[in-house]
């Protein structure tokens, strides 16, 4: 079968970010012809105007990571409907979204805009019920960039979201918030509030009572990684004030092909009508059929409609393992690849993947990661569990000079293993952090070497 090469018109502005140097192009040819690709080209996909952007403590957005191209997840949303029922019925409670790092935790805090409109748009055909609390026109969404460090910074933070001056106490503060129209307030990214660092267990705890103190008023909904929970369980009991926890992980087989589906798509390399089957047969497993009739006619209108790259759609589910931005990259980066991985007859390094219409699937070199010491695997534990670490903060865990923190970090950034976001002012401001697409890979070896825990 012939590759529609429409797609790489298309690929260009990604190509261009890729292949940034002769030394890369290099690099990167040589491991596509062994059909891999490195985790350092993993990292350096991830966009340079978020590495090199400012460094800022606290942000706050009016809509964020909203997408038409949102995949199932119905559970958590109709938990999230209920949620926001009970709160308007005078029961509020803390909810909290718990998913590992990449699987779309921030992605579903997008979706709740919509659903809150809905939910809008619903009781406007009821008639007005007068013990039911009036909803919000809008979602207000905050994320944490950096742990804030002591009590007037938590107070200060929290202050920040309802734009009110910070009082003097966090009993003056939870009065203040009381005051204010009840809101339902979105925390992305509730690990980066948990540093071991001098200081943090107090900010932790004051935002903490403050989000207690206030949770009948208004409708606070968290999201956290899941490690970075298990600790905050282990160490903080953190479960027994949050009511409702919904759990989130990364995507079935179908639910990432119908992602990639949209993908192939967008390339130009499958027609409309694939993706009209894709997103049927989606449909169809989430509802039941009125009648065995309906289902049969369904399967008759469809049955001689196949996508073409069903092998490569497999293949990208057992790298990733359900990562969808994993996913995404190596279907990109094989497609621009081909003539690369081609130039390699050689049976070992295409064993398992050549499929049927000649479009071959890089598999991922994590070399690098066997090659780590324990102080670089308890240093991307680290880094992990808290989204990232600046140079200080990290010389403070692990009981070490500044200067050699730096090197450790730089050395992690060096191999790939980690992103660097340097501060102008001070090295020791230098930021590091994991990206979403090594997420999973990075994480599932630090299980596997007893640095993390399940």
């Amino acid at each position: 079968m012939d590759i529609n090469l429409r797609f790489f018109s298309r690929l260009n502005p990604w190509l261009n970010s890729l292949l940034t140097s002769k030394a890369t192009l290099k690099t990167e040819a040589d491991e596509a012809q062994k059909g891999q690709m490195s985790l350092k080209t993993i990292a350096n996909q991830y966009p340079l105007q978020a590495r090199r952007g400012p460094i800022t403590q606290v942000m706050l957005y009016q809509s964020l990571y909203a997408s038409d191209d949102f995949v199932g997840r119905e559970k958590q949303l109709k938990q999230i409907t209920d949620v926001i029922k009970q709160w308007r019925n005078h029961h509020g409670e803390i909810s909290a979204i718990v998913s590992p790092a990449g699987a779309g935790g921030s992605s579903f805090l997008g979706q709740l805009p919509p659903l809150l409109q809905t939910i809008i748009a619903e009781d406007t055909k009821k008639a007005p019920m007068p013990d039911v609390k009036p909803l919000p026109s809008k979602w207000l969404l905050m994320s944490f960039y950096q742990a804030p460090l002591g009590a007037n910074d938590a107070i200060a933070h929290v202050c920040y979201c309802f734009g009110i001056t910070p009082p003097n106490t966090i009993t003056e503060t939870i009065a203040a918030i009381n005051q204010q129209p009840p809101q339902l307030i979105m925390i992305d990214d509730m690990h980066k509030l948990m540093l071991r660092v001098m200081g943090n267990n107090r900010a932790l705890v004051t935002f903490a009572t403050i989000v207690m103190e206030t949770r009948k008023h208004h409708c606070w909904i968290i999201s956290c990684e899941i490690f970075a929970w298990q600790r905050l369980s282990a160490q903080y009991q953190i479960h027994h004030f949050i009511k409702h926890v919904f759990q989130l992980d990364y995507f079935s087989e179908t639910e990432l092909a119908t992602i990639q589906t949209k993908h192939l798509l967008d390339l130009g390399l499958i027609s409309n009508d694939v993706m009209t089957k894709e997103t049927a047969t989606a449909a169809d497993k989430n509802t039941k059929k009125s009648t065995a009739q309906q289902a049969e006619q369904t399967n008759n209108n469809q049955a001689d409609i196949v996508n073409p790259y069903k092998d490569q759609l497999k293949q990208l589910y057992t790298i990733s393992q359900g990562h969808p931005k994993l996913a995404s990259l190596l279907l990109q980066y094989s497609l621009a690849h081909q003539v690369d991985i081609g130039s390699d007859n050689s049976s070992n390094s295409r064993s398992n993947s050549r499929s049927n219409n000649g479009i071959d699937i890089c598999r991922i070199n994590s070399s690098v990661l066997q090659q780590c010491q324990d102080n670089d695997l308890f240093s991307l534990a680290e880094i992990y569990v808290h989204g990232g670490l600046r140079v200080s903060q990290h010389a403070h865990i692990f009981v070490i000079t500044i200067e050699q923190s730096s090197l450790q970090l730089e050395y992690l950034a060096r191999q790939g293993l980690i992103i660097a976001q340097y501060s102008q002012q001070d090295f020791a401001e230098h930021f590091y952090f994991i990206t979403p697409t090594l997420s999973k890979i990075v994480a599932s070896h630090l299980v596997n070497h007893n640095k993390l825990f399940n």
